[in-house]
């Protein structure tokens, strides 16, 4: 059990610190909360059996560089909004080109 633990809480760190450096970051918090639980598992497992816990570290670690990485990118990231007059312009004058492209066919049966 602590075995698979560990496996899935690197597996799972591994993937939030992945997705957190992304523009998927906030995806990010759900593996990340994943391997904070199977690391705590594991952690439990081998304090209670005497074993070592440096791996199971290592899995804090990420996780917790995955955490910051995507609460930081969710705290200070502002989405704008360009100006879409621009781009309604673009889009009727490209509507525009079609309906004239269109007109020039001659369909022959």
């Amino acid at each position: 059990m602590r075995k698979l633990s560990i496996i899935l809480g690197l597996i799972f760190a591994v993937l939030a610190v992945i997705l957190s450096v992304l523009p998927l970051y906030k995806l990010a918090f759900i593996p990340a909360i994943l391997a904070a639980i199977f690391g705590i598992v594991a952690f439990l497992k081998a304090r209670n059996q005497d074993l070592p816990t440096h791996v199971i570290q290592v899995v804090f670690l990420l996780t917790i560089i995955s955490l910051s990485l995507a609460t930081y990118k969710t705290i200070f990231t502002v989405a704008e909004v360009g100006d879409t007059k621009e781009l309604k312009q673009t889009e009727d004058k490209r509507k525009e080109e079609a309906k004239e492209e269109l007109e020039d066919i001659i369909i022959t049966d």
